[in-house]
């Protein structure tokens, strides 16, 4: 069982920007569900292709060339991503730093954009995937390279770039977000996912976390796990599908519902699981008061 949302924030690192992270979790068990949901998020937010180009710079780097590398650059070692007749490709270029030989060049993704933004994305894992203004006949590739090569060097866990809509992948096996930073007016229309928003959960429960509270009688504990996220994720079986663990009663868990806009809150007995509140809200005044 996976589970996918979307969130929609700004982008703390750059004012001019905002975010959308595409979350999935347990990802172990399978990824074809987040794939789908990806593409048609993307196919949602993304503005189409007459108004925006979308592009990919595709790196090979290799310390020892051969003769066969020189004949195959970039392209041919990743035909089977590409797919030719919704792509257009750059020329290759090749340029050698301290040692180390790069043949690098840009597609642009003409057609199916979601779909083979996403191809990409997983296929290659370095390549850089943007959308600009400019048409592929202008960029200055080689300056674009040059300008990446540096920010891959860089120890930043986020890459900030200067492009008006670029992705960045994070992929831990276990969890996995694909980030789509977006420029202001490219985004100013979107609207978050408010079924399963996990960022307004947090901000709501921050303040009484690592604290013991009483509710009804009953001594409640909120506590989070770890990255700042809270709880842990239902089976399927017992707790329906959604659910989160955010803290126990007792001997007996307290969750919270992330599929309804309210969050309501639940009770897991040995007789089941109850309503104990109907909105995350309630919950939490109940907890201050």
């Amino acid at each position: 069982m996976s589970k996918v949302w979307t969130e929609f924030k700004k982008n703390g690192l750059n004012p001019e920007l905002n975010c959308v992270a595409i979350n999935g979790i347990e990802m172990e068990i399978g990824q074809q569900n987040y794939q789908r949901y990806c593409i048609e998020i993307l196919s949602d937010i993304l503005p189409g292709n007459s108004d925006m180009n979308y592009f990919a710079l595709i790196v090979e780097e290799i310390e020892f060339p051969t003769r066969v590398d020189h004949y195959k650059k970039v392209w041919s070692k990743n035909k089977d991503v590409i797919n030719s007749t919704e792509c257009s490709l750059s020329q290759e270029y090749a340029e050698e730093i301290d040692g180390v030989t790069f043949f690098y060049g840009v597609v642009e993704i003409k057609d199916n954009i979601s779909k083979n933004i996403m191809s990409i994305i997983n296929g290659i894992p370095d390549a850089i995937v943007f959308g600009e203004m400019t048409k592929l006949e202008n960029l200055d590739i080689p300056a674009i390279f040059q300008d990446e090569f540096i920010k891959v060097n860089s120890d930043d866990t986020f890459t900030q770039r200067d492009y008006p809509i670029y992705f960045q992948m994070m992929d831990s096996g276990f969890e996995i977000c694909l980030y789509v930073f977006l420029s202001i007016p490219f985004s100013s229309n979107i609207e978050g996912n408010v079924e399963i928003d996990t960022e307004r959960l947090k901000v709501e429960l921050k303040e009484i976390e690592n604290e013991n509270w009483t509710i009804d009688g009953k001594k409640v504990f909120i506590f989070s796990i770890h990255d700042n996220r809270f709880g842990i994720v239902g089976d399927g079986t017992v707790v329906p599908d959604f659910f989160w663990m955010i803290g126990c009663i007792e001997e007996d868990g307290l969750w919270v519902d992330l599929s309804s806009g309210n969050h309501c809150v639940y009770e897991q007995t040995d007789q089941g699981i109850f309503l104990l509140f109907d909105e995350i809200r309630s919950f939490v005044e109940a907890c201050k008061s």
